[in-house]
């Protein structure tokens, strides 16, 4: 009986084959992580402010603020402090104890030049060029806000990529 010493060609093709099917199914992944993890600190930094701002107001009124004139804290204009890949925050009441967050990212058609300038503009995911995400805020009239991503109107409406929301709440 002879003595086997090393691998058959087919083992090693084989070997070769499960590395591909499992080389094929981390790199789409891994892209995803790297694009959401590059973006979600830019989304979510861009949009604490205004959060802070609703729940100082809901503190001291134990509601939300009907109209903005209201929400003294927070001025329009923020999009011209250039925040990463956000062009604009606006915030939307709808009642005392609701109202809604838009985030909108830049385009390449609304891309400033001095925010450019600054380091913001365009995200490098072209799915997140252009697109908006919503994000709830609900009072329960105590003082205490709670913000959900609105992840139906975000992907239905603002065209937001499902993959690339990032978790926000509290």
């Amino acid at each position: 009986m002879k003595l086997q010493k090393g691998f058959t060609l087919i083992e090693l093709m084989i070997v070769i084959a499960i590395i591909g099917i499992l080389a094929s199914v981390a790199i789409p992944q891994y892209q995803v992580y790297t694009t959401r993890a590059a973006t979600t600190p830019e989304l979510v930094g861009a949009v604490r402010p205004l959060q802070l701002a609703l729940s100082e107001y809901a503190a001291i009124e134990q509601a939300l603020p009907a109209t903005l004139a209201e929400l003294v804290q927070w001025q329009t204009g923020e999009a011209s402090n250039c925040l990463g890949i956000v062009q604009d925050v606006v915030y939307t009441p709808t009642d005392a104890t609701t109202g809604e967050l838009s985030v909108t990212t830049y385009s390449a058609a609304s891309a400033v030049q001095s925010c450019i300038d600054a380091g913001a503009g365009v995200a490098d995911e072209a799915t997140l060029s252009g697109v908006t995400m919503y994000i709830t805020a609900t009072s329960n009239g105590n003082g205490a806000v709670r913000y959900d991503l609105n992840s139906t109107k975000s992907i239905g409406t603002g065209n937001f990529p499902a993959k690339f929301l990032p978790k926000i709440g509290g």
